[in-house]
């Protein structure tokens, strides 16, 4: 029984293996190892249930080579690097709109010749995993409180935080609620917001909190997915917001406190705006479940200051934005909202390049998951289509959030 290890990427329709590296009985080098060398078979089980997922079996290499202990390439090396394709068998979670669930992967794969010609040196299986890196998800920390109602949170912990700083909280969807934070900032780009193309918009750091919900956002007690706008949870997240902040006190920068969310947290984003409507200093609603008929002229008035970018997608299949984040926007910014936006897509696809269809089109995607371009940071425009300005200058929805204060609305 040989040792491996996983490398997990975090891509835009969740994590993925993108690299195994095999525990090599001895040293390897370029020339005696390729594509070739190895059958890679895959079979996944829920990590709590024990059940067997249906999408299993083989991956093919795409590229195989001695490596260092984090899967860098190397000359000579006793590791060697398999690199994956993001297909569904190396997928990391499985679930639907209501929940999600990451999966043991178990791989088994099988050398299929000798090392260095020597018979002694062959036959090797490597089928015992021994830890999974993640390098999107450095500095990310999860934490159960003691408090029995409280709720689990992941968090960001920038390097050497000294003096106060940004502090952005991230509401997640339906489907990333439940008892295992990890799920809330590990199943999708949340984990973006840690990179340092993101927290140089913030000066260089910013915590990130990501509460997570046991059931819905939109719970309200008796539906978990009604047009009430009320939330059971709304008390819960504010206490765990501030919770966090007293733990650090003086190093939450209280005039740069952000949230946004995506779906589900995007009503749980609106409905923090409405009920602390002096707390925070800018928000990201992301195809938003907030339903615009109750909301009255008064509750638009108390947040009108607030600035706010929309982001949602016109065919949404599960969120139509026409009673929702639509006739928000426009109402906002009837009551003479001025540091407010809408960036509307016609339909879901990829911008990135990088996933293409069989005719080499940019892939379609669910146009409800705005959430992708706005993890990517591909959201620029108004509802009108042209640039958002801050400063005079085209930015982009996470440059904007960083140029937001408190004490500027």
């Amino acid at each position: 029984m040989e040792k491996y290890q996983i490398v997990t990427s975090i891509e835009d329709m969740g994590p993925y293996v993108s690299k195994l590296i095999l525990h090599m009985p001895c040293e390897v080098r370029c020339a005696e190892i390729s594509e070739q060398s190895f059958n890679i078979y895959v079979g996944r089980r829920d990590s709590v249930t024990g059940e067997e997922s249906i999408c299993k079996g083989y991956q093919k290499a795409l590229a195989v080579y001695p490596c260092d202990a984090a899967g860098n390439k190397k000359a000579v090396s006793n590791l060697a690097a398999i690199e994956l394709a993001e297909e569904a068998p190396g997928k990391r979670i499985e679930g639907d709109v209501l929940q999600s669930r990451f999966i043991d992967n178990a791989y088994r794969v099988t050398l299929l010749h000798t090392l260095g010609g020597q018979p002694e040196k062959s036959g090797f299986v490597f089928d015992e995993c021994v830890g999974e890196i993640c390098p999107q998800l450095k500095g990310w920390k999860q934490e159960e409180p003691e408090e029995e109602k409280a709720l689990k949170f992941g968090y960001f912990e920038p390097e050497e935080v000294k003096e106060a700083v940004p502090l952005i909280i991230w509401l997640h969807g339906a489907g990333e609620g439940g008892s295992d934070p990890k799920i809330a900032y590990g199943s999708n780009k949340t984990c973006n917001i840690s990179s340092p193309a993101f927290q140089k918009y913030f000066g260089g750091k910013a915590w990130v909190l990501v509460p997570q919900c046991p059931t819905v956002w939109m719970d309200d007690g008796v539906e978990k997915l009604g047009k009430s706008n009320r939330s059971i949870y709304v008390e819960p997240v504010k206490e765990c917001i501030d919770n966090f902040i007293r733990q650090r006190e003086g190093l939450v920068d209280r005039n740069r406190i952000y949230v946004g969310g995506l779906s589900n947290g995007g009503f749980m984003t609106m409905r923090l705006l409405f009920d602390y409507p002096d707390f925070f200093a800018a928000a990201i609603p992301v195809c938003e479940v907030f339903y615009s008929h109750n909301i009255t002229d008064e509750m638009l008035e108390s947040i009108k200051h607030i600035p706010v970018w929309f982001a949602h997608a016109k065919p949404d299949e599960l969120v139509p934005p026409r009673e929702t984040s639509l006739p928000t926007y426009h109402r906002l910014k009837a009551a003479g909202a001025q540091n407010v936006h809408f960036t509307y897509y016609l339909y879901m696809q990829d911008l990135s390049g990088r996933y293409r269809d069989a005719f080499g089109r940019p892939v379609r995607m669910f146009n409800h998951a705005v959430w992708v371009h706005v993890f990517n940071d591909e959201c620029h425009t108004e509802l009108d289509g042209s640039a958002v300005l801050a400063g005079g200058e085209p930015v982009s929805i996470w440059e904007w959030l960083g140029t937001c204060k408190k004490n500027d609305n």
